[in-house]
């Protein structure tokens, strides 16, 4: 069996054993331990910006609030600094988002999300005293189960440009890569495409006959060893009934304004209608009145 059914025998959730890398959950828990987390970053961030990765500080689920208190803060799946040598010109860091999503129904406002993503991280590196002028660069990294520009293709960038000038070089230190894990390699594509591609269907579906080359088998040794964690299990099972609590009393809740707002309906039917009954009274006695039949 490939699901397990709630008590209501309507609901099924996926057993941890059968999780991808690509889930909220595992991907948290492969990052919850210091060691495997930071190893994770690296073999991901490498083969995604092709070139070797320095000294990283990572924090799995880092929370960013709003600017205010109305505003809406965010939650980033993997917030990774990476120390790039000190230097008095400019930043001596490079930021990293890791944003794994299989949320399809997120998707037309992916590139917005991604906008609102990069403005709080700066907003945030700003108002620990770095000036703006100083700000590093940041990449943000959607690695997405479905094509978010519906090309087809593995890999997506974006970049802000001088649209009337598109010769002249505008670089305002953010880069905005989508990966598509189903999607196509480009054409002639090198090693690094290939290793690339290869990392993307192990992340989709994270199996033993996705396993392609050794930077997929030591994923593999890390997916497999989080999830025989008893305390891994443990937090699965209690986040799963969590979720199932929350979204009863999310049912509930609107059971009840449902039932709040059929009332208040019957209330506003009930007075019109003795609006009604109280100008036909009223007309009957004009007519009285003044002897109209």
């Amino acid at each position: 069996m490939n699901k397990t059914e709630t008590t209501a025998g309507k609901r099924l959730i996926t057993p941890l054993e059968e999780m991808n890398v690509i889930d909220d959950f595992l991907f948290y828990e492969m990052l919850y331990d210091e060691k495997t987390g930071e190893e994770v970053c690296r073999i991901i961030l490498e083969k995604v910006l092709k070139r070797r990765i320095g000294e990283v500080n990572f924090t799995p689920q880092k929370m960013i609030p709003g600017i205010s208190q109305e505003a809406q803060g965010i939650r980033l799946d993997a917030y990774i600094t990476e120390k790039t040598g000190d230097s008095s010109a400019g930043p001596d860091i490079m930021v990293h988002d890791l944003e794994p999503d299989k949320r399809k129904s997120k998707k037309d406002y992916l590139t917005k999300r991604c906008r609102y993503y990069s403005d709080l991280i700066d907003v945030q590196i700003v108002n620990t005293g770095v000036e703006y002028e100083k700000l590093p660069e940041v990449v943000i990294i959607f690695i997405l189960s479905y094509d978010p520009f519906d090309s087809g293709d593995m890999y997506y960038e974006a970049k802000s440009m001088l649209k009337t000038h598109p010769d002249i070089p505008y670089d305002d230190g953010v880069r905005r890569i989508y990966l598509y894990t189903d999607g196509k390699l480009p054409e002639n594509p090198d090693d690094s495409d290939i290793k690339l591609k290869n990392l993307l269907q192990y992340i989709r579906r994270s199996t033993e006959e996705n396993i392609t080359d050794e930077t997929t088998r030591r994923l593999d040794d890390i997916v497999k060893a989080t999830k025989h964690k008893k305390d891994v299990g443990i937090r699965y099972m209690k986040s799963w009934e969590l979720e199932r609590e929350l979204k009863e009393e999310g049912r509930e809740e609107g059971r009840e304004e449902e039932r709040a707002n059929t009332e208040a309906e019957r209330r506003r039917a009930d007075a019109a209608e003795a609006q009604v009954d109280q100008m036909k009274a009223e007309l009957a006695k004009y007519k009285e009145k003044f002897g109209i039949i």
